[in-house]
C-alpha cells in the first residue's frame, strides 16, 4: 500500500487544491493505512469540466460498442493479473475477510466488467416499423453525458463497477466519488483504466467528505445524472439536490430482508443459508437477511440450529482463517450496540452474541459479535429500521398470510427469501412479496447477468443485466418520412383542408 493515494481528474493524479489530507483507517487495527486528498468545490469543478469535455470531444462518447467493450476486457484483464492487490486492499480498508475478498468480491467484479463489456455492444429495442402510413419510427440510445457516481463504503470496488463501469460502457463520462472510508481501490481502478486505453477525462473521482463534496457534485450544473448507492436518508437527499436541474436519478438504497423458513422447509439448510445471508461482508449489507419469520412448528429447531451454527463462526484478523472481520468503525460499531441495547428495551431477548470479542493483537479494532434477539414486537426499530450490521431477528407465525404481510410490513424493497419445498407457495410467495429480488431456498446469489433492483424506499433503477446499462441512456425515438409528399394527408388537422 503507498503513503498516499491522488486524486483522478482529466487522466492525472492530483492532490487537493487546498493541500488538505485525511487518513484512511484499517478497521480491523484502529490505524492509519494511507492518506487521500480532501477535495475542494475547485477540484469537483475540475472533474466535471474534465468529464464534460471528454463527452463532448466525443472520442469515447461516439466510440463505436465495440472500441468500449474492448477497453473494458483489457481492464477486466489487468484487474485479474492483480487480483491478490485488489484483495488486500479491499480486505484492509473495508474489514472484510480475505477469502471473501479473493474467493467473491474481486473475482466476481472482474466477471461484472466482462458481463458489461459484452451486452453494452447490444441494446434491444422496438423494431423499425410503419406505425404512421407516411413514416417509420425507430427507437435509439444514447448516453446522458455527465454521471456523478457517488458509492457506499461495504463494496468499494464493486459498487464503483456496478454504477462507474455500466454508465462509461455505454458513452458517458463519470465524476466519482467514493465512501470517504474506503477511497483505495476506486482510485486503483482510475489508474488502471487508464492503462487500458479509457481516454483522460472520461473517468474521475474526487474524495472527500459526501456531506460538502459529494452533495456539491450531486447538485452541479454540469451533472446530468445522479448514481448512488447507499443509505435511503442520503438517497432521498440526493433526490432534493437533483430536482433543482431535474437530473435523472438512480438509486440502490436501504434494504431488510425477510427470511421466511415454512413449515415444510429444509431447517438445516435454511440454517446454513441464514448464518451465510446474515453474515456476508460482516453483517454489512443490504441484502443481508435481517429478520427471521419462522413457522412455530419448526422455530425452536430453527432458532436452536442458528445459535448452534454462530457458535461455530471465527472472528478476527481478516487476513488469517476467519469467517468474519470487523465493523466498518468505532461510530458504527456504536451505532449497531445502540440498536441491540434499544431491541432488548423493546421487549426483545437477547439470545446470543452482541459483545465486543477480545482478538489479541486487535484490541483496538471494530470488531462485534453477531446478535439474535427474540422478539414478537413487528413495530420495534431492529424489526423496522435498517442497522446495517449483524444484528438479526427471530420471529414466529402461523399462517403464509401472516408471514406476508409482516414480511411485507417495512418501507425497504431489496431483498427477501422463502424456504419451501412446496412448489405452489414457493411461487405464490414470490408474487406476494414486495421486494424486487426473491430467493427460494438461497439468499444472497445475484448473477451477472440478473438486474439488482429496488422496490419501495429502497430506490430507483437498477445495477447488473441489461437493464443496469439500459439506466445510463436516453431512449430516443426517431422519424423518417417515407412518402416524399411535399403535403402530408394529415396536415389538414392544423391548417387548410382535406
Amino acid at each position: 500500500m503507498k503513503d498516499k493515494y491522488r486524486m483522478f481528474i482529466d487522466g492525472q493524479s492530483v492532490e487537493s487544491s487546498s493541500g488538505a489530507w485525511s487518513p484512511v483507517i484499517n478497521p480491523a487495527t484502529g490505524t492509519k493505512i494511507s492518506d487521500v486528498p480532501v477535495a475542494t468545490r475547485e477540484d469537483v469543478d475540475r472533474a466535471v469540466d474534465a468529464a464534460r469535455s471528454s463527452f463532448r470531444k466525443g472520442d469515447w462518447s461516439f466510440a463505436p460498442p465495440v472500441t468500449r467493450s474492448g477497453v473494458l476486457l483489457k481492464l477486466a484483464d489487468i484487474m485479474e493479473s492483480k487480483l491478490n492487490e485488489y484483495a488486500i486492499a479491499e480486505s484492509m480498508i473495508s474489514g472484510k475477510t480475505m477469502k471473501q475478498a479473493l474467493n467473491y468480491d474481486i473475482p466476481y467484479t472482474i466477471d461484472n466488467i466482462r458481463f458489461i463489456a459484452g451486452a453494452a455492444r447490444v441494446f434491444e429495442g422496438q423494431a423499425m416499423k410503419e406505425y404512421v402510413p407516411e413514416g417509420t419510427s425507430a427507437i435509439r440510445r444514447d448516453p446522458i453525458g455527465v454521471v456523478a457516481v457517488i458509492t457506499p463504503w461495504n463494496y468499494p470496488l464493486m459498487e464503483v463497477v456496478w454504477r462507474a463501469i455500466e454508465a462509461i460502457a455505454v458513452g458517458n463520462s463519470v465524476v466519482v466519488k467514493p465512501a470517504s472510508l474506503t477511497p483505495i481501490t476506486t482510485i486503483m481502478l482510475a489508474e488502471d483504466l487508464k492503462a487500458a486505453g479509457v481516454p483522460d477525462g472520461v473517468f474521475n473521482v474526487v474524495t472527500g467528505p459526501g456531506g460538502s463534496i459529494g452533495e456539491y457534485l450531486a447538485s452541479h450544473k454540469d451533472v446530468d445524472m445522479i448514481a448512488f448507492t447507499g443509505s435511503t436518508e442520503v438517497g432521498r437527499r440526493l433526490m432534493e439536490l437533483g430536482a433543482a436541474t431535474t437530473k435523472k436519478v438512480s438509486l440502490e438504497l436501504g434494504g431488510k430482508a425477510p427470511f421466511i423458513v415454512f413449515d415444510d422447509a429444509d431447517v438445516e439448510a435454511a440454517v446454513q443459508g441464514a448464518v451465510v445471508g446474515g453474515l456476508v461482508n460482516n453483517g454489512q449489507d443490504c441484502a443481508n437477511s435481517t429478520r427471521y419469520y419462522v413457522h412455530s412448528s419448526v422455530y425452536d429447531k430453527f432458532r436452536d440450529g442458528l445459535v448452534n451454527e454462530l457458535k461455530k463462526v471465527r472472528i478476527g484478523d481478516p487476513f488469517e482463517n476467519v469467517d468474519m472481520g470487523p465493523l466498518i468503525s468505532a461510530s458504527h460499531r456504536e451505532r449497531v450496540e445502540g440498536y441491540i441495547r434499544k431491541g432488548v428495551e423493546e421487549g426483545g431477548r437477547l439470545i446470543y452474541g452482541g459483545r465486543r470479542p477480545s482478538i489479541q493483537g486487535h484490541e483496538n479494532g471494530f470488531f462485534l459479535e453477531p446478535a439474535v434477539i427474540e422478539t414478537d414486537n413487528q413495530k420495534s426499530a431492529i424489526v423496522q429500521e435498517e442497522i446495517f450490521g449483524p444484528v438479526w431477528t427471530v420471529l414466529k407465525f402461523e399462517t403464509y398470510e401472516e408471514a406476508i404481510e409482516k414480511a411485507n410490513d417495512v418501507i425497504y424493497g431489496l431483498g427477501a427469501s422463502v424456504w419451501t419445498k412446496d412448489v405452489q407457495r414457493a411461487v405464490k410467495a414470490t408474487r406476494d412479496l414486495e421486494f424486487a429480488t426473491v430467493w427460494v431456498n438461497e439468499h444472497v446469489v445475484v448473477p451477472s447477468e440478473m438486474p439488482w433492483p429496488s422496490y419501495k424506499q429502497s430506490g430507483a433503477g437498477a445495477s447488473l443485466s441489461i437493464y443496469g446499462l439500459e439506466e445510463y441512456t436516453y431512449i430516443k425515438h426517431v422519424y423518417f418520412d417515407i412518402s416524399g409528399l411535399k403535403r402530408k394527408s394529415w396536415y389538414y388537422q392544423v391548417y387548410g383542408e382535406k
